[in-house]
């Protein structure tokens, strides 16, 4: 009878042991990843993010931000060529960008810089039938921007991080 309990007692040690350990490697994990990063939104939520292909966050409930901020990296690195349809395309998501936010990255300053965004691409999106110049330099005004408001999310994202 006494076997038995020692037996218990250890299993029971052992087990919770591994849970623990468990979830401490989990979070070294994310820990040393530097291209996921979890947050703490409040006492009961947590967020893990992720950067993209170029280094930037990717949110997983803000599809809007996500296909902006790829399109804008791939014109970029297109050196600003860019056809009418790629101009007029991005439309849905740039409009989208303040009405989708999640609500954890709604702070005064990324809303102006969304708004500010909107501004540089109603201009490059009036301007879409001028010349090739005057199109890039609307390109790169728009991705300037676009910068802006990607430093401001990391910042906004610093205030939630756990490390």
């Amino acid at each position: 009878m006494m076997h038995k309990f020692i037996c218990t007692i250890t299993l029971l040690l052992l087990t919770s042991c591994s849970f623990s350990s468990k979830k401490d490697r989990i979070n070294r994990n994310l820990i040393d990843n530097k291209n996921i990063s979890l947050l703490n939104i409040d006492e009961d939520q947590k967020i893990i993010i992720r950067k993209d292909y170029y280094g930037t966050y990717s949110f997983s409930s803000w599809n809007a931000y996500n296909v902006a901020n790829t399109q804008i990296h791939q014109v970029k690195n297109l050196e600003y060529n860019s056809s009418v349809e790629r101009i007029e395309n991005l439309e849905k998501n740039i409009s989208k960008l303040s009405s989708t936010i999640p609500d954890w990255l709604e702070t005064n300053k990324v809303l102006k810089e969304i708004e500010d965004v909107k501004e540089e691409y109603a201009t490059l999106l009036n301007e879409k039938d001028k010349t090739t110049n005057d199109i890039r330099e609307n390109w790169e005004e728009l991705s300037n921007e676009f910068d802006d408001l990607r430093e401001e999310l990391r910042e906004t994202v610093k205030d939630y991080r756990t490390e």
